[in-house]
């Protein structure tokens, strides 16, 4: 057990960063969670984009990155950084500086972020956002922090760790103020000691440190660290829970900080196992259509089962901060328990759940905000150069034998339009000739897709609707070359 602030910190950022380095004890640390997108863990929407690949998260990182605001947290990072890597930090080791010139002496302390870095032999990156004057319902603060994560993000490569000096009191903080919003368990469980998010791998080794542990150290090493007198501002909720509630609370409950610590730890195992019934829920309830939910399989689970799956289902499809219980309770009694002869809906914000043939599905709402993709009134296309991109989606054509359109009566290049009224196909091996409409009732294709598949002509007939029908005689026979054609619409498209 370390028997100083100091050597605690150091032991606390060499288990984060000799755990990843090849033949260091203790084996792999926890793969982090991954976070969805436009959630940030200060509760609200953050501005950044996931990356396109998945980084491995057991993988030897190149650099290990510290988030280096000039105060005392960070500064005490970076001084340990540096002497846990050693004689490899100049090349394992960088920092970023976020500049949000929010302050008239920001100036000042990103100089001495440069030169602080300088001393330490460590590269500095250094980034000046444009913090939104909108800042919307998160405040000014909110707003700042989704400027940081967009600035880490521009400059930290996909999947790089980057060191943040959360310590035990900022968890504490952060604990209680979720609870006080009236956060669920994955709320309360605060900040993760490793967690991805819009594809920064952020690693907080310090959570078990205490501020005054921090400024012991600091103190005794004979750092130099800058003070932003925002962090006392009294506005700010957080400064007021740290500077009048919890030392309020402290002095009737002296553990309280340390409680509330655990909290968030057992909240995070609730969290974590919540996750894991959703998943578990979501593949019995799977639909038939892509991305749907069978509405009886849950309406089958008891009530908070049923929230539990449909939260779950609504985040990882949109990428939204979880909706609020009397919403989802809504969905269970106006949409999944309403009559069978009833198309049902629900809508909050942009995102609406509709009820179809037994079905759920979730979509975005056209608007103002995301307005109805504007579809050509008819699109050529050669099949043989290529996909063709649509405003909601892709067309691909594969060649294939025996399926598809066969490629000798298929004229090139085709004509691709939407639906337009008194559209007529012969479906293959059926022999009657039936309406478009008909057709996608008879497939299940839910009233709001209708407009938008999209309908492959040669000349003036109908070839096909991809993914739903061949009309004859365009319709390969056994072992005839032709043209498979693939319909991807975009994730909520």
């Amino acid at each position: 057990m370390a028997s100083s602030p100091d050597g605690k910190i150091l032991d606390a950022v060499r288990a984060a960063v000799g755990a990843r380095s090849a033949g260091a004890a203790g084996g792999r640390p926890p793969a982090p969670l991954a976070e969805p997108e436009g959630w940030r863990e200060g509760g609200g929407r953050a501005h950044v984009r996931a990356p396109r690949r998945v980084p491995d998260p057991f993988a030897e990182p190149e650099t290990w990155w510290v988030a280096f605001s000039g105060g005392v947290d960070s500064t005490v990072l970076l001084d340990a950084a540096v002497r846990v890597l050693g004689r490899r930090s100049a090349k394992r080791l960088a920092a970023v500086h976020v500049n949000h010139g929010l302050h008239p002496d920001a100036g000042a302390w990103e100089d001495h972020c440069r030169r602080a870095a300088a001393r330490l032999g460590v590269r500095l990156e250094v980034r000046r956002p444009t913090v939104a004057a909108e800042v919307g319902s998160g405040g000014l603060e909110a707003a700042a922090r989704a400027a940081r994560h967009a600035a880490l993000a521009e400059v930290v490569p996909p999947g790089a760790p980057v060191l943040l000096a959360h310590h035990r009191d900022d968890q504490a903080e952060t604990a209680l103020l979720r609870i006080l919003r009236g956060a669920g368990p994955a709320g309360m469980a605060a900040m993760r000691p490793h967690v991805m998010v819009g594809g920064l791998r952020l690693v907080r080794p310090l959570l078990a440190v205490t501020r005054a542990e921090i400024l012991a150290c600091a103190r005794g090493r004979g750092l130099e660290w800058v003070e932003d007198p925002g962090n006392r501002a009294p506005e700010h909720d957080r400064n007021h829970l740290r500077h009048r509630v919890l030392p309020s609370i402290a002095e009737r409950w002296p553990d309280a900080p340390r409680t509330l610590v655990r909290l968030a730890e057992r909240s995070r195992e609730t969290a974590s196992m919540l996750d894991a019934l959703a998943a578990m829920d979501l593949r019995a309830a799977r639909g038939t259509a892509p991305d749907t939910l069978n509405a009886a399989a849950i309406a089958a689970l008891s009530p908070p089962r049923a929230a539990n799956a449909l939260r779950a289902w609504l985040v990882s499809r949109h990428r939204i901060p979880p909706p609020p219980r009397y919403w989802l309770r809504l969905l269970a009694d106006e949409v999944i328990a309403a009559r069978s002869d009833r198309r049902p809906e629900a809508v909050r914000g942009s995102v609406w759940v509709r009820r179809f043939r037994g079905e759920l599905y979730t979509g975005r709402e056209t608007g103002r905000d995301r307005p109805r993709p504007r579809l050509p009134a008819s699109t050529p296309w050669r099949l043989d150069e290529g996909p063709l991109d649509l405003p909601h989606g892709r067309l691909a054509a594969v060649r294939v034998e025996g399926e598809g359109l066969a490629v000798a009566r298929l004229p090139l290049p085709v004509e691709v339009r939407f639906r337009r009224g008194g559209e007529r196909c012969r479906p293959h091996a059926r022999g009657i000739t039936k309406s478009l409409r008909d057709l996608f009732q008879e497939r299940a294709v839910p009233p709001w897709k209708r407009w938008s598949w999209p309908l492959v002509f040669a000349g003036d007939r109908l070839a096909a609707a991809p993914g739903l029908f061949l009309c004859d005689p365009f319709a390969a026979r056994e072992a005839e070359p032709a043209w498979r054609l693939e319909w991807r619409q975009h994730p909520c498209g």
